[in-house]
């Protein structure tokens, strides 16, 4: 019996635990597990690992022979193998480097996904103020159009001129175009939000994102450890380790073998005698010169400009940093500002001007007016609220030492 339901079910539970919209936990998820950056630099691991493994292999044993032969039927033949064997103290440093180098790949893994982490979190804050500005387009492009609909009874009954009406009518086609460009805008976040997630960028996603403001900005989650300053101190160990692999240089492997050799001489009177011989063979190399030096030197410039670099990064954190705690200081405090009295304010004067036209003594135009102008307020507390979250999150990745 077929049942191709039950294996098109692993598909689609995989469909549906990602169906709807998408969480910033959710695309941090699918990034890690998707994203084509995270996979080339966990391979730095695996190659790492591997050349850490062949360490403690002995290369293979060689084959020698050796035949001669002169005048007279003399003759030799000679027939031995050979075994190289490194140094105890350049086989420790060499794992040592591979151990470093392992530490180095593990850094660079970790620094790889604290930067998709950071562009996931950026591209979903993208999305999620796309969404916010089209529906607020929306909005108010709804209000010009119930303004240009009253406006055009209020022209048949004579009650306005009838350029008014076609004024309101222009200000709701206006307002009706308008909400192309957020759309466009929604689209374009989306397609990057899905490339970052591994998902079809023609897919129409959405996010759930909370864009209302902390109590306070010191509600923002700790920052984490500084991933490139930890990157460049496991660059720098790695270094070292090839300083000391280096110094060893000129100091090669021992061989060591065991031989057999038969001989055959003949005499003056012409009789022949044959000699077999057994042996063992050593050698080792002299410390006649060093030949270290330039390879030394090498390393060690190498390892003053990683220290250099890391300073460099280092100090560019710290300066970031305290930019971006101040950035997001004043961010939060003029997204407050809004929030609690310019806002609160255009809904009591929207509240008001209701009121009066109720009570007749405005006329409804007032009322639209009122109307709009609180809209734009509500777009100026969006755009305020989106510039915190998005210095908070520059804010972190500084903190993270992160390369944006």
């Amino acid at each position: 019996m077929n049942f191709p339901g039950i294996f098109s079910l692993p598909i689609l539970l995989a469909t549906l635990a990602v169906a709807g919209p998408l969480t910033t936990e959710t695309a941090t998820r699918l990034a890690l597990e998707n994203h084509p950056d995270l996979a080339a630099a966990r391979e730095l691991i695996v190659e790492a690992e591997a050349r850490a493994s062949g360490l403690d292999r002995l290369p293979n044993p060689e084959l020698e022979t050796e035949v001669a032969l002169g005048r007279q039927g003399r003759g030799r033949i000679e027939i031995g193998v050979a075994q190289t064997f490194p140094r105890a103290s350049r086989l420790r440093l060499e794992r040592r480097v591979a151990a470093e180098s392992l530490l180095l790949a593990r850094s660079e893994v970790v620094l790889a996904e604290r930067v998709v982490v950071a562009r996931v979190r950026l591209a979903v804050l993208a999305l999620a103020a796309a969404q916010a500005e089209e529906e607020l387009a929306q909005k108010q492009a709804g209000l010009a159009r119930e303004f240009a609909v009253a406006r055009a009874m209020q022209a048949r009954a004579g009650q306005v001129a009838s350029f008014e009406a076609s004024e309101a009518e222009l200000s709701a086609c206006e307002a009706e175009l308008g909400v192309a460009l957020p759309r466009a805008t929604r689209t374009a976040a989306a397609a990057a939000l899905a490339t970052l997630v591994g998902r079809d960028p023609a897919e129409a996603l959405s996010v759930e994102l909370d864009l209302s403001l902390p109590a306070d900005d010191a509600a923002l989650p700790p920052p984490g450890l500084c991933a490139e300053v930890a990157l460049a101190e496991a660059r720098l160990n790695a270094a070292d380790a090839e300083i000391s692999l280096a110094r060893t240089r000129g100091r090669e492997d021992f061989r060591l073998g065991v031989f057999a050799e038969g001989e055959q001489v003949r005499s003056d009177f012409g009789d022949r005698a044959q000699e077999v011989m057994l042996g063992l063979r050593f050698s080792m190399p002299l410390p006649t010169r060093s030949v270290a030096g330039p390879l030394i030197a090498e390393k060690q410039a190498a390892r003053r400009r990683l220290a250099h670099e890391g300073e460099a990064r280092a100090r560019a954190a710290r300066h970031e940093l305290a930019a971006g705690t101040v950035e997001v200081g004043a961010r939060h405090a003029a997204a407050r500002a809004i929030a609690n009295e310019l806002l609160p304010a255009a809904r009591a004067h929207l509240a008001a001007t209701e009121a009066a036209q109720a009570r007749g003594e405005l006329e409804l135009v007032a009322v639209f007016r009122a109307r709009e102008r609180l809209a734009g307020i509500e777009r100026a507390d969006l755009a305020a609220r989106l510039a915190y979250h998005r210095a908070a999150i520059y804010r972190v990745s500084a903190a993270c030492c992160l390369p944006f």
